[in-house]
């Protein structure tokens, strides 16, 4: 069966369709609308570009701008560990990688606290060297003398600049390096050994020991110890240099050598405190002397058998003032299991301020040493002491009126009363070839400040004329020139401050004067002449001249005070804060008027009374 091809039948939707010329452009398939474009999304990019834009060519200025110089390195020798106290060489190389010769080339080594340059002093901390020119592939090491003072176990940074120029042009380059240095034990060991605890008056050994750790000699070794002041030395196994305890000259140590001191001393200071005992030892390198070590111990004083208080019957930080009086009392006690025989107590007064004429003939005083002294032969009851009782001696003493100035350092004064209880009576099994034990007590004085208040009608000297008739006339202006001085003692005082009020009919000009840096200051609404100073010094005044301000007032007299003398000024009080006890201090001057008491000039006039 034969089948011929079928023709293909356009579908049913287009049965209808109009014929297309072949001139028509065929119809499409309608396109979807793209989604809207976010206008936040464009503003980022472009801000980006933006960005880049701006830091390609801040790159660009200041790569521009730089110099760029040739191709060079800093290189340090590999040290390894130092040992504290021991001298070493430090090499740095400076190499040159470039083909330009480097011109005029100089490297600086900076060392840290703890570092210093051999043969020079301790507080050099840079050094310099010339290299000159250094040519294309070159390298020029050079060479440092150090020793390192402090710091056992650590670490010490160190840095080197290399600076240059290619002889094109004034430009200078630089190049840095750094390095750190590991410090190990000192080169020369120091130990001190001493007791814990020891007694007041007890003899107790120091031991000084050292040893050389190092392959090599050490020369011109030298040991120095630092005693508290009330240690007493009485002997050590090495002599100690000339004029001294403290200082030994150990001289050349070699290799591997040691050594010991042994001193041998006793303290008497304030039961329950601590004393330190600082060694130090020190060598002597090109010309320089080094600390190659240092070592220091703490010793305490032990609450002796015998004890002894001072108190005051003021605060325990009570600032004194000229003119008290001051009751001490002397506590002792007996802290042993044994009877303590033939006590003496002693206080030694220390102060310029102590009126030792006032003391009562009834204390034993000795006026060379300014001290007390009790003992059985003046107060029976100091012959026995059972365990755990205890006893008290009082006595009074008045302070000086007066500063004893000279000098410009004559300030900041203090009263100190050093007291001391012994008796030969040692408990069991003490070494110690008396019981004793001691106490003190320190107390600063206050300052003093003084105001001093003068009005004057001729008052050349100041340099400010005065106006209107005297004695004063009723509804008629005169002018007076009014003075303060301020006195300043001992010590230092802060915001100082005086004032006073004007009184009725008087006004203030607006003339002043000061040898300060601040003149008065008047409020017309409360009638309040103030004058403030920041400080004074101690001395002022006493030595040199008083803080001084002037200022001017006019007074008009009323018809009711005819016959009388007119009030000016009222009393004018004068505040400072001591710098030294922290307190307020404070002084005053009386009122003025018209009668003008410093004003010589006037004392031929009969009657200096307001007239009509």
């Amino acid at each position: 069966m034969n089948h011929e091809p079928s023709a293909i039948m356009p579908k049913e939707p287009f049965l209808n369709s109009p014929k297309l010329s072949p001139w028509d452009t065929p119809a499409r398939a309608p396109i979807a609308e793209p989604p809207p474009k976010d206008p936040l999304r464009l503003w980022r990019g472009l801000f980006s570009v933006i960005l880049a834009v701006i830091a390609l060519i801040v790159v660009g200025v200041l790569y521009l701008r730089k110099p760029q110089g040739p191709n060079v390195g800093l290189q340090f020798s590999n040290k390894g560990q130092v040992l504290l106290g021991d001298q070493f060489t430090l090499s740095i190389s400076s190499s040159n990688y470039s083909d330009r010769i480097l011109k005029n080339a100089k490297i600086s080594l900076q060392l840290p606290e703890g570092v210093s340059f051999v043969g020079q002093s301790g507080g050099q901390r840079v050094m310099e060297q010339n290299i000159g020119d250094l040519g294309p592939g070159s390298i020029d090491p050079k060479s440092f003398n150090l020793i390192v003072t402090d710091g056992a176990n650590s670490l010490k940074h160190l840095s080197a600049k290399l600076s240059y120029d290619t002889g094109t042009g004034s430009t200078v380059y630089e190049t840095s390096a750094a390095t750190d240095i590991l410090i190990g034990q000192p080169a020369v060991s120091l130990n001190i050994t001493a007791p814990q605890s020891v007694l007041n008056g007890e003899d107790f050994q120091i031991q000084l020991s050292y040893a050389n750790n190092t392959n090599d000699n050490f020369k011109n070794l030298q040991l120095k110890v630092d005693y508290p002041p009330f240690f007493q030395f009485k002997s050590s196994s090495m002599q100690p240099e000339a004029g001294g305890n403290n200082f030994w000259n150990l001289g050349t140590l070699s290799p591997g050598s040691n050594g010991t001191i042994s001193v041998t001393g006793d303290v008497v200071g304030q039961e329950s405190s601590l004393f330190g005992l600082n060694g130090v030892l020190t060598a002597t390198f090109g010309g320089e002397t080094y600390t190659v070590n240092t070592q220091s111990v703490s010793v305490k004083i032990s609450q002796a058998p015998l004890s002894l208080t001072i108190s005051l019957n003021k605060p325990p930080d009570y600032a004194a003032k000229l003119g008290d009086t001051l009751d001490y009392t002397l506590t002792y006690t007996n802290n042993s299991p044994v009877v303590m025989q033939n006590l003496t107590v002693s206080a030694k007064l220390t102060g310029d301020l102590f009126d030792f004429r006032g003391l009562s003939p009834e204390v034993p005083f000795n006026s060379l040493t300014n001290t007390t002294t009790w003992f059985t032969g003046n107060m029976p009851q100091l012959m026995n002491l059972g365990p755990g009782q205890s006893g008290s001696i009082n006595f009074s003493i008045r302070l000086k009126d007066a500063f004893p100035i000279r000098l410009l350092s004559d300030k900041n004064y203090t009263i100190k009363i050093d007291g001391q209880v012994r008796s030969p009576t040692v408990p069991p099994n003490t070494t110690a070839a008396k019981t004793i034990s001691v106490a003190s007590l320190t107390n600063k004085v206050a300052g003093k400040i003084d105001l001093a208040s003068a009005a004057y009608w001729r008052d050349a000297a100041s340099g400010i004329l005065n106006k209107g008739s005297y004695p004063p006339r009723v509804n008629q202006p005169t002018q007076y020139t009014i003075h303060w001085k301020i006195v300043n003692y001992a010590t230092d005082v802060t915001q100082v401050t005086a004032s006073g009020y004007l009184q009725a009919g008087v006004r203030f000009t607006g003339v002043v004067k000061s040898n300060m840096n601040t003149t008065p200051t008047y409020d017309p609404n409360s009638g309040l002449v103030t004058w403030q100073i920041p400080a004074i010094p101690a001395t002022k005044g006493v030595i040199g001249p008083p803080a001084e301000a002037i200022f001017q007032v006019e007074a008009t007299p009323a018809v009711n005070q005819v016959g009388q003398n007119m009030p000016l000024i009222s009393d004018t009080k004068l505040q400072a804060i001591d710098s030294f006890v922290s307190q307020t201090l404070e002084a005053g001057a009386q009122a003025l008027d018209t009668s003008l008491p410093y004003d010589t000039t006037l004392s031929s006039y009969g009657s200096k009374s307001v007239q009509q």
